[in-house]
């Protein structure tokens, strides 16, 4: 122990050592100074860091001087008060620590400084004896002629352990009080400060009384070297001890995952690179929307059940104006970390969620409008005699009709007639892939060969909600390494799919199906959607159900279905899309709109809307425009790009016209009377009228558009006319049925024309 006392205590001796200990001086290592694991950050939109992973140590590198005096006095204050003045150990240190070994027989106090302390992390073991001492003595005082101070601070407080897996002061103070190190207060400075003494004694989730009265005597010390005034030592002590909960401080699941691999495919390295390079990974999430998203996928109310066994489910929600991914949930399970992502891996049959996508986009940009007619009728299409899930069919119906209630056999007649790789090739635009295999008409109801994903579906609804421009789905939009140096930025590339007009005719059509249509469970929330319902099974049950749902803002879509038939596992009859799914996005879409309001579908300048008469619509299964003389309840608003409408007016609501070729012979004291009705839908009123000008009315003709004869028997005794007024059989006035101008009167002997005026 004398030598020891003589070795530390007089600088002659000692530099005579370090000359001899040239393996030593020759040892250190800066790049195990400069460098450490660090972990792996996650950020959402924002910037702010919602998880952190690390293969074996949890730490974020900062800049020591970045950091507020107060932080760095009370790392000083309790390890090394005399740092910035020591050539990398303190003689006066050693000396007292000497001689309190020498008074105790066996090492029982350290002089370390913060150098030698970094020194012994990072370079030697724990182990004390004299030649590690002298070992760490020599390659301190070279570490202190390769950096600054504040460099070998950094270093030191980078690599510290905190205790509850913290390594380093950011990762500390994140995890215990949810703050940046540069955020700390001089009460929670002095309590991390004290931890590094026994993190397993003083770390404040394991002993709070215990770290809370070390935490005073850092203060103390803070106060007699003179760092901080008496007052504020005391008023430190006052502030109570508050620790973020654990639920705060990591947030795992399906994005995090996501994210994780396809940063380990973007930078080309491995897992373990990744959790221990200290790379920062920006991501599109929307914490808000995840947290919704997380909650609704929590509650068994919305899944339905096989047996005692729930279904499982995915949800994917987009932001409709970037194309990041919002959130993304693949399972119901997110326990275990890299779990299977249904969002993105599975790929099943989407059913007539598709619908849109490969049939009705395709036909609108093709030139059919939303008041097209389309036949629904049962067909057969060679060997394929696709079926309407009612088993009833409603003959010409529109396109808005055969898309609120979901029709299939419009869909199919309407695939064939564009054409199946001309819908192929639009909704591969929209990120929607296909095998070769995928060549029939079936492809217009779901039947893929492997089917879609989640994730792709939701990809194709956001362009449908960004007015007809398709992003591609992201969650990263940029990796930066421990410097801040940028390794990867996502390009923003986007491409119009679908012109802004049938954009939102599109949206219109969806509005319906959740308004009155499939999915009409939407309609009790106060909120503005368009939406999609797919429903796929056979006769033993319903395999996969899906609602896919989207508004200016989001695009959505929910998956929910049993991973296999084993067992005969199968969803309930009942259970469509309209029903479960519809139910959980009405739990998230309110989420995402409880404190704000909800945007609406505005419509571009190049649609308009007209009124069409609902009359013609169904009897003539004709589109014309409804007349000023049209009754609302037999009007029908659509919508139009401009140059689609219709520019031909109902003939039905209009003032009827009489018939332009009446005549009147006269045989065997019988009047024959013929003409040729202008209208099917008009009634004719024929009538005689003598020569004094009173008219009788002798027959009604009505729903013909073929030439009508009319006898009429008179006796011949005085000069008799004939005439006939058209009528609306539904338009009144006056009490009575609207009537148009009477047609000119034809006589069976001459009169005088300015003594009859017809009394009817």
């Amino acid at each position: 122990m004398i030598a020891a006392l003589l070795l530390f205590c007089l600088p002659v001796l000692a530099a005579s050592v370090w000359i001899f200990s040239q393996d030593a001086w020759n040892a250190l290592d800066l790049q195990k100074i400069l460098t450490a694991d660090e972990s792996l950050l996650l950020t959402d939109r924002d910037g702010t860091v919602v998880s952190r992973l690390y293969q074996t140590e949890n730490r974020v590198s900062i800049d020591a001087s970045r950091l507020p005096k107060h932080v760095k006095d009370a790392f000083l204050a309790a390890e090394d008060a005399r740092f910035y003045s020591h050539p990398g150990f303190d003689l006066i240190r050693i000396c007292g620590a000497a001689l309190n070994d020498l008074k105790a027989g066996s090492y029982v106090e350290g002089a370390s400084t913060i150098t030698q302390q970094l020194i012994k992390l990072t370079h030697l073991s724990s182990v004390k004896t004299l030649d590690r001492k002298v070992d760490e003595a020599i390659l301190s005082y070279r570490l202190e002629q390769a950096l600054t101070k504040d460099e070998i601070l950094s270093c030191y407080l980078n690599r510290v352990y905190f205790g509850g897996g913290y390594y380093g002061i950011e990762a500390a103070a994140e995890g215990y009080f949810g703050v940046h190190a540069s955020e700390l207060s001089l009460a929670q400075s002095a309590l991390l400060a004290g931890v590094l003494k026994s993190p397993a004694t003083y770390a404040p989730h394991l002993r709070p009384e215990a770290s809370l009265g070390r935490r005073g005597v850092i203060l103390d010390l803070m106060a007699e070297y003179r760092m901080i005034g008496p007052e504020e030592a005391e008023a430190a002590k006052q502030e109570p001890l508050v620790l973020i909960p654990d639920t705060e401080k990591q947030r795992h699941g399906s994005y995090i995952d996501l994210a994780v691999t396809e940063a380990a495919e973007l930078l080309g390295c491995d897992l373990e690179t990744l959790l221990t390079e200290g790379y920062t990974i920006e991501t599109a999430m929307d914490p808000d929307a995840q947290r919704i998203v997380d909650a609704a996928f929590e509650n068994d109310a919305y899944f339905p059940t096989f047996g005692d066994e729930s279904c499982e489910g995915a949800m994917v929600l987009i932001d409709a104006k970037t194309g990041g991914v919002s959130a993304i949930i693949g399972g119901r399970d997110q326990t275990q970390a890299l779990a299977y992502n249904r969002a993105t891996r599975i790929r099943r049959q989407p059913g007539s969620a598709i619908k849109p996508i490969l049939v009705y986009a395709p036909a609108l940009e093709a030139g059919y409008t939303a008041a097209s007619m389309l036949l629904d009728e049962q067909t057969e299409f060679g060997d394929y005699m696709p079926k309407n899930a009612s088993g009833h069919y409603s003959g010409w119906v529109t396109m808005r009709d055969a898309v609120t209630r979901s029709l299939n056999l419009p869909a199919v007649s309407l695939f064939r007639a564009l054409g199946i790789e001309r819908c192929k090739a639009f909704a591969s635009r929209l990120g929607i892939p296909f095998d070769v295999r995928d060549d029939s008409l079936t492809l217009a109801l779901g039947g893929f060969t492997y089917g879609v994903s989640p994730y792709r579906l939701c990809g194709a609804y956001a362009a449908i909600a960004a007015g007809g421009i398709y992003r591609e789905p992201y969650v990263i939009t940029r990796i930066t390494d421990r410097s801040g140096c940028e390794l990867y930025r996502r390009s923003a590339h986007e491409m119009r799919v679908l012109s802004e007009g049938n954009a939102f005719v599109l949206t219109s059509l969806l509005k319906s199906v959740a308004t009155e249509g499939t999915a009409k469970l939407l309609a009790s929330l106060p909120i503005e959607l368009a939406a999609k319902t797919g429903t796929v099974g056979d006769e033993t049950g319903n395999r996969d159900v899906w609602l896919a749902c989207c508004n200016p803002d989001y695009a959505a879509v929910v998956w929910m279905g049993f991973d296999d038939a084993e067992g005969g596992r199968c969803l309930p009859p009942d259970c469509g899309g309209g029903t479960f799914p519809a139910m959980l996005m009405l739990e998230v879409f309110s989420g995402l709109y409880r404190d704000r309001p909800a945007p609406v579908f505005e419509a571009p300048d190049s649609v308009v809307t007209v009124n069409l008469d609902r009359t013609t619509l169904e009897s003539e299964h004709r589109v014309v425009l409804a007349t000023t003389l049209t009754p609302p309840d037999r009007t029908v608003a659509e919508y139009f790009v401009k140059g689609t409408q219709p520019t031909e007016y109902s003939q039905y609501w209009q003032l009827p016209e009489p018939p332009s070729d009446l005549s009147v012979t006269l045989s065997s004291h019988t009047a024959h009377i013929t003409f040729t009705p202008p209208s099917v839908h008009m009634c004719y009123r024929v009538y005689r009228v003598d020569a004094n000008g009173f008219a009788v009315l002798i027959s009604t003709v009505s729903h013909t558009g073929f030439p009508v004869s009319i006898d009429d028997p008179i006796d011949g005794s005085g000069s008799v006319g004939y005439y006939v007024v058209p009528c609306h059989p539904e338009l009144t006035q006056n009490g009575g049925n609207l009537c148009g101008r009477a047609s000119e009167t034809h006589w069976l002997a001459p009169v005088d024309p300015s003594a009859f005026f017809p009394k009817f």
